[in-house]
């Protein structure tokens, strides 16, 4: 966690000692699809079964909310932001539905240029911090642990259009994981299900999202330095207002 604190505080910093033209802080949500694995129940796992049966996941709706940081040179920008999500999938088992869930914090460091007014495009790294993530029906047993035992901390890259209206603006994200996940077996309890022994394939996680977003805050870089220039002129109140 700390090193992507620290990278973005160092961006920060390096953005202001520049004269850029424009800076602003705002919040953003919206809604998600999340691109999850296939699971293959294994044949003979169960006595009714003589086969494998794979079930592909069914995407549904997760939402993010979040924060941003725009520092804008001309067209181009730079847009370190902080969003957390919450993402949700499902499997179509025999005998009952099973909802996957996960959530993370992200932080992505994106960059982009506009192409033209008010369309713009942008890419970068994303850092994530995954909470727990949980798939009804699965169980710890002498076959597995439970599960799905998915890494804790991950890295995407994301490229995107937005496009802005004054303060406001819509933006249109797809983001692909960087590493490909592990295969995994589950032990899913066959009573509720109808599946059993079960391999979770590996996959590369993806997501594509849409969101809104408004300028809270926006100034310009003089507006800025001659504020904090007048905080520290030799007056009896040290304060910008005389």
């Amino acid at each position: 966690m700390r090193a992507p604190i620290l990278l973005l505080i160092t961006c920060l910093l390096g953005l202001y000692s520049s004269k850029a033209q424009e800076f602003a802080i705002g919040a953003k949500g919206g809604l998600n699809y999340y691109t999850i694995g296939d699971i293959n129940s294994r044949a003979n796992s169960i006595a009714t079964m003589d086969e494998d049966e794979l079930f592909s996941p069914n995407k549904e709706l997760g939402y993010q909310f979040g924060g941003y940081f725009t520092v804008e040179y001309g067209r181009f920008f730079l847009r370190p932001e902080i969003v957390y999500l919450s993402s949700k999938n499902s499997y179509d088992f025999p005998d009952k539905t099973a909802y996957w869930k996960t959530s993370r914090i992200e932080v992505p460091v994106l960059a982009g240029f506009e192409i033209f007014d008010p369309v713009s495009i942008y890419l970068g790294p994303g850092f994530n911090f995954y909470n727990d993530t949980t798939l009804d029906g699965v169980q710890v047993t002498s076959y597995s642990d439970g599960g799905p035992d998915l890494d804790k901390t991950t890295v995407n890259f994301s490229f995107g259009v937005m496009v802005r209206f004054g303060r406001f603006g819509v933006d249109l994200r797809y983001e692909q994981g960087l590493k490909e996940t592990e295969e995994e077996l589950l032990d899913i309890i066959h009573s509720a299900y109808g599946v059993n022994l079960a391999d979770l394939k590996a996959y590369k996680p993806n997501m594509l999202r849409l969101s809104v977003f408004i300028d809270i805050f926006r100034t310009n870089p003089d507006d800025l330095d001659g504020f904090f220039s007048n905080l520290f002129r030799s007056n009896k109140c040290h304060c910008p207002y005389n």
